[in-house]
């Protein structure tokens, strides 16, 4: 019996424990190969073992062969899924678990599977185990130019709201929000992170300016830079033309007159005004004007 993968090259198979986001597909690419010249049965088992807040949450596997066939694992229905299958002599046989997170899962939960892979003559046997952990994902939400920050504030606070209403009904509810970054630099587009992105949408359905989210999760790495902020007062200049996109004169066209980057806070006076009035605002809350 062979209890290494690479002995005699007849199985190709890689795993790994990882976390993951909610609602989330994990693929296990799997190659067996007969090497000897008459044709034999081969069977893969998948066993589970679960450590979730909510017994009822279900995870999915999916056995992608000639023929793809579905299967729903639980803490409650968690027995072993088999299937077997021939192979000629001298060929392979590639098949694909899919493993999909459930949707409506809590920060922590983790499911254990162990996948065995073995010929019914007994000469061939290969057993790897790996761990999927439910974690946080980073998704990017579209908002109209200028409402980044409008529309952060208000996500904060109806998810806030979201919260408080479910914890009504179950105790274990939490915020569907973890963290909002809406980097100075990006124009229209605010990053959230979330175990539940399908549940931010709804929550963030008629925020003015909330355009929609982009599909796809975003990697910690291609936004970490942002999160060592410069300061808000970067790239203003004295005299420059800018608008408002917060605060009681949003909208309004004005011209900085003086800049605070200790407070990070900027004097400017409004153009349209027929009576000039200079109004300290927060740099987060003006944007700049192409054209001065």
């Amino acid at each position: 019996m062979e209890n290494a993968e690479n002995q005699f090259e007849w199985i190709r198979m890689d795993v790994a424990s990882r976390s993951v986001g909610s609602d989330r597909p994990v693929e296990v690419p799997v190659t067996v190969r007969n090497i000897q010249s008459s044709k034999r049965r081969f069977r893969i088992t998948v066993s589970s073992e679960f450590n979730q807040v909510d017994r009822l949450v279900e995870w999915s596997l999916a056995i992608q062969d000639q023929k793809t066939k579905t299967f729903s694992l639980s803490p409650i229905d968690n027995k072993p899924v088999s299937e077997e299958f021939d192979i000629d002599g001298k060929k392979e046989r590639k098949l694909v678990l899919v493993f999909t997170t459930p949707k409506g899962g809590y920060l922590g939960d983790r499911a254990s599977f162990v996948v065995t892979v073995e010929s019914d003559d007994g000469i061939h046997h290969l057993q790897k185990e790996f761990t999927l952990t439910l974690s946080p994902v980073i998704v990017a939400i579209k908002t109209t130019v200028g409402n980044e920050f409008p529309v952060s504030r208000d996500l904060e606070r109806r998810s806030e709201k979201d919260k408080q209403e479910r914890l009504e009904r179950d105790e274990k509810a939490t915020n569907e929000v973890f963290a909002i970054m809406a980097p100075h630099e990006v124009k229209g587009y605010v990053f959230v992170e979330t175990m539940h992105p399908d549940r931010v949408s709804f929550i963030a359905k008629g925020i003015k300016g909330y355009k929609g989210m982009v599909e796809g999760d975003i990697k910690l790495e291609e936004i970490e830079h942002y999160l060592t902020p410069k300061p808000a007062v970067t790239g203003l200049e004295l005299g420059a033309f800018v608008e408002l996109i917060d605060g009681p004169f949003k909208g309004e066209k004005a011209k900085i007159m003086s800049i605070d980057s200790g407070k990070e806070e900027v004097t400017v006076q409004l153009v349209e005004s027929m009576v000039p009035i200079p109004v300290t605002v927060r740099a987060e809350a003006i944007r700049m004007l192409d054209n001065k």
